[in-house]
């Protein structure tokens, strides 16, 4: 792991920097294209001496503050320590492969960064201060923590310890800091409002807050409700924080971003104009153009109606609401200034194209029942080696039944992870633990759990038995009955994949899972414009394991097979040698059959050098699966060290009996929402 973790480091530093490593003498240089995000063209690196291609606002600043940098060149060794773990500037160099020179150069970096930011913050509170006398005087750490971090449970211990902070005059202090730091944000979005109105004061013409938070924020019981997950304190914020929404989204002046620019105009669109892109491909205009009126986006009626296999008539029609009468979902991009449309079916169709065998299996894999059950064992036992004094073993089990319904579903299961309490004994790790929390401990590691789901309402209920004990550490007693909620509107999503996945029309295929998987996971992070090409590309990535060209036929199935030399391949690698070297491997070895039937067999091997710096682990896996149950088992072993075996069975089968989807009657219900402050 250090060796890799080694080696992407250089290869980050490589890629970002671009720069000689040697220069006889400091030289100015343009910032290098690949810096992400990219930085203004006027921005300037100074090689310095070592090597390193230090920001010149950096050096100019160790250059202005000789002596606050002679102090941070003699902490050094204490700084790498503290912030990066290792034991001396020594061990970093050798570990990154770079010269003494040049790793403390880059540590002094990071040090004047964090000196411009404190001179930063500083300089905004001399400001505001002069503007607003006196504005920390009538500060309460308690209520600003109870304004920004709702979720928090009393006391504010947990966050403390979340944080790191000790003492109440820490956790005061970082308070403080924090309301300022909200103070310097909406200043920023106060500053942008300003910027944006002195080149266009009609920008806000029509424009009333209370409309358009009604208009965008309509799933909200309150504005109340919208102030405390936006950390928003009075009505002047609420104001300030929509009307630069709008603006932003709207009606501000696009800002040029050659690096958003590029890529857009690789994909088609063009820099600087209201683009609209459908299903990843943007739409082209001749003549009339789309634009943007009173927060609506409109388009001309043709290309659209083209686009989405629609007859629209007259010359211009609203996009969103067209768009979401068809089906299709939209989004809007302010970094790349483009409407996106998307129809995930359609998504899920291309991506489908190259996993007809995969789909087969996952066709017949899904089963005409109504109703049905299933059982589940599972099976984990930890050895830890010792020549000495014996191998020491801890066995741990799961079991779960559960009924799946169109009601919805009804899973039950206990739980005995009690040895691990015993391992955690025997290495002296609860020496310092007291009763009460030993009490706890023990209570989390066994017992049972009940989950059950109602597909019409979405509401989810959850109990265990560690659970009044566990909440009741936190300040507040509950009764033993105890049965957490979450609403449908927090469950949607997953109440519409679990409907899907019981839903015998709509068999599940790979595209819908891998639009899933990419609007759950990577999306939310991600710029809509790329929402189509990257989930083609996580599914072009499936492919090269599971689609159709990656799978012989041989007799009633279809077979994956992959070893060394086809890790090799599929990476670029021409030798096994270096690229056995390369991931560390000594061996890998994969086989996956999937049979006509449905069932699905296979098995996996990994074995890993003994090459001094790290034992030798072996990993093995082998499973036999059909669509009403099978087995797994799995090790996995570190020489001398130890191992862990897993075993898993289960099986389904057709049930008339009917899920209990409501929490039991008489019981105490406890929304997570109140629980938590979300």
């Amino acid at each position: 792991m250090k060796k890799l973790l080694s080696i992407l480091l250089t290869l980050a530093l490589t890629l970002s920097l671009s720069a000689p490593a040697l220069a006889a003498a400091p030289e100015e240089v343009p910032i290098p294209d690949l810096m992400d995000p990219p930085l203004p063209v006027e921005n300037t690196l100074v090689i310095r001496d070592s090597g390193y291609p230090m920001d010149a606002e950096t050096a100019a600043w160790l250059e202005a503050h000789p002596e606050e940098a002679a102090a941070m060149e003699a902490g050094l060794e204490t700084y790498v320590q503290d912030e990066w773990y290792y034991g001396s500037v020594a061990e970093m160099a050798e570990d990154w492969g770079q010269s003494e020179a040049y790793i403390r150069d880059m540590l002094l970096e990071e040090q004047v960064w964090a000196a411009m930011e404190q001179e930063t913050r500083e300089a905004f509170l001399t400001e505001y201060e002069a503007a607003h006398p006196g504005f920390l005087d009538e500060f309460d750490p308690d209520a600003w923590f109870q304004a920004a971090y709702p979720y928090y449970l009393p006391p504010e211990q947990a966050f403390m310890n979340d944080y790191g902070l000790v003492t109440r005059e820490e956790f005061e202090n970082y308070m403080a800091q924090d309301y300022i730091n909200h103070l310097m944000y909406m200043e920023d979005l106060q500053s942008d409002i300003d910027g944006w109105l002195a080149e266009d004061p009609t920008l806000l013409d029509g424009f009333d807050v209370n409309e358009y938070f009604a208009q965008e924020y309509a799933f909200y019981d309150s504005r109340e409700e919208f102030m405390a997950d936006c950390t928003l304190v009075d009505q002047g914020e609420f104001e300030t924080y929509l009307t630069w929404e709008y603006l932003a989204v709207y009606a501000a002046p696009a800002v040029s971003d050659p690096w958003t620019d590029d890529i857009k105009e690789a994909l088609g669109g063009v820099p600087g104009e209201l683009g609209v892109m459908v299903n990843g491909t943007y739409l082209t205009f001749e003549g009339d153009k789309p634009y943007a009126e009173e927060g609506v986006t409109y388009v001309p009626a043709a290309q659209l109606g083209e686009a989405l296999g629609l007859e629209l008539t007259g010359d211009y029609v609203p996009l969103r609401e067209t768009a979401q009468a068809a089906g299709y979902e939209i989004w809007w991009d302010q970094n790349y200034e483009t409407a996106v449309v998307l129809d995930p079916a359609a998504l899920a169709a291309a991506i489908d194209e190259g996993f007809t065998v995969l789909n087969g299996v996952l066709a017949e894999n899904t089963l005409d029942w109504a109703r049905w059950e299933s059982t589940e064992d599972w099976a984990i036992t930890l050895t830890l080696f010792d020549s000495l004094n014996g191998d020491q073993t801890y066995p741990m089990t799961l079991t779960q039944e559960s009924l799946y319904g169109p009601e919805g579903l009804q899973a039950a299961g206990e739980y005995d992870l009690a040895a691990l309490l015993t391992l955690l004994e025997q290495m002296e790790l609860l020496d310092d633990v007291g009763e009460d929390e030993l009490a706890m401990v023990s209570a989390l590691l066994s017992g049972d759990y009940e989950l059950r789901w109602d597909m019409e309402s979405g509401e989810m209920a959850f109990t265990a038995s560690c659970l009044p004990e566990l909440l009741s550490t936190l300040g507040t007693p509950y009764p033993k009955d105890l049965w957490l909620t979450l609403g449908g509107e927090t469950t949607e999503e997953l109440t519409a994949l679990l409907s899907g996945l019981m839903d015998r029309e709509e068999p599940v295929t790979v595209g819908t899972l891998v639009w899933y998987l990419y609007e759950t996971t990577t999306a939310p992070w991600s710029d809509p414009v790329l929402y189509w090409s990257e989930a083609t590309e996580l599914a072009a990535g499936m492919a090269a394991f599971l689609g159709d060209g990656a799978l012989v036929q041989e007799g009633d199935a279809w077979v994956l097979r992959l070893g060394m030399e086809e890790l090799a391949a599929l990476s670029g690698y021409g030798a096994d040698d270096d690229f056995s070297a390369y991931l560390g491997l000594q061996d890998f070895t994969l086989e996956c059959a999937f049979h006509d039937g449905g069932a699905v067999t296979g098995s996996l091997l990994v074995l890993t050098p003994d090459d001094g710096w790290s034992p030798a682990m072996r990993i093995t896996a082998a499973w036999d699966f059909d669509p009403e149950g099978g087995t797994a088992e799995a090790e996995f072993h570190i020489k001398n060290q130890m191992k862990l075996t897993i075993t898993a069975s289960t099986a389904m089968e057709e049930t008339g009996a009917q899920p209990e989807t409501q929490t039991p009657e008489g019981a105490a219900v406890l929304p997570l929402e109140d629980l938590t402050g979300w």
